[in-house]
């Protein structure tokens, strides 16, 4: 793996989450965020998870991340590789020890859009050697890029079954909010539905929906209940993260906020019809330390537009 990169710089909180700027090509057009990250309170060889970018910046441009503020390009598959064995080599010899090491092609970017993600994906064994390894990709499903989730089965088969996580960020049960959300042309919901059930195997883990709850952002549990097949789907809500790009827009969290407690009548309606809930509040210090899409490289931008460090 041939990918040279700067360390630009390292913040956050080591018993959290520790968000690395790097800059790969000599160009400061090409900076990225990688994230060495923990599961409190789970130590490293326990539970470790990377969080890698695959594009410079994202062109998909959902209101509530600061990541979707510019487009520069794909990162090839050196470049998403270099990211892994950056993390890995902050920890000589945990990674072989840890249970669970997860990759998650899921900060800057949207990997469907980059084909060399699959190629990184097949690659990552030869980078991050862990019996636990696993890997993991976070997608609004851009339509158009059918090739690439065909392609995505055979790589999981090949070099991850079992050990492979796909999660679709859906964000609303609402076809027309969820437009506004996810401004690009991507797949409607019996269309995630219908591919999940042909992804996941017997031995693998359940596709995951996943809902970045907000508020005022339709969410309604019958929706799941008569298109997805709990068999093959699992659902998880989250908080909406406190970008800056999301207070402009107005948005604001549903967990962690006034409305929290009428999520837990949905997750009562959506266990009853077989599914696994999962409710991630997270830790709260993920937000203090900046640890979230793109979050750390804007504040970086935007400091130096000022003159600050």
């Amino acid at each position: 793996m041939s990918a040279g990169f700067d360390v630009v710089s390292v913040s956050g909180d080591p018993l959290v989450a520790e968000v690395g700027i790097l800059r790969f090509r000599g160009d400061d057009r090409f900076m990225v965020e990688t994230v060495d990250g923990l599961a409190p309170p789970l130590p490293r060889q326990a539970k470790w998870i990377v969080n890698i970018s695959t594009q410079a910046g994202c062109p998909v441009g959902c209101p509530f991340c600061d990541a979707g503020t510019v487009f520069l390009g794909n990162l090839t598959a050196d470049e998403m590789l270099a990211q892994v064995c950056w993390a890995v080599a902050r920890h000589p010899g945990v990674a072989p020890q840890c249970k669970k090491l997860k990759v998650h092609f899921a900060r800057m970017g949207e990997p469907s859009l980059n084909d060399a993600v699959l190629d990184a994906i097949l690659a990552l064994p030869r980078v991050a050697d862990s019996k636990g390894l696993w890997a993991c990709v976070a997608t609004v499903a851009p339509a158009g890029r059918e090739r690439w989730f065909e392609r995505l089965i055979s790589v999981k088969e090949e070099a991850f079954r079992g050990r492979f996580q796909l999660q679709f960020s859906v964000q609303s049960t609402d076809a027309k909010t969820r437009q506004r959300l996810i401004p690009v042309r991507h797949w409607d919901l019996p269309k995630i539905a219908e591919y999940g059930r042909m992804f996941a195997g017997p031995k693998d883990r359940k596709v995951v929906l996943n809902f970045a709850l907000a508020r005022d952002v339709p969410f309604e549990p019958s929706v799941i209940v008569e298109l997805f097949d709990p068999e093959a789907f699992a659902v998880k809500l989250t908080p909406l993260n406190p970008t800056a790009r999301g207070r402009r827009s107005g948005f604001a969290t549903v967990l962690r906020g006034r409305d929290e407690e009428k999520v837990w009548d949905a997750v009562g309606i959506l266990r009853r019809a077989g599914f696994d809930v999962v409710v991630s509040i997270g830790d709260e210090r993920e937000d203090l330390v900046g640890s979230n899409c793109g979050q750390t490289l804007s504040g970086l931008r935007e400091r130096s537009c000022l003159g600050g460090a």
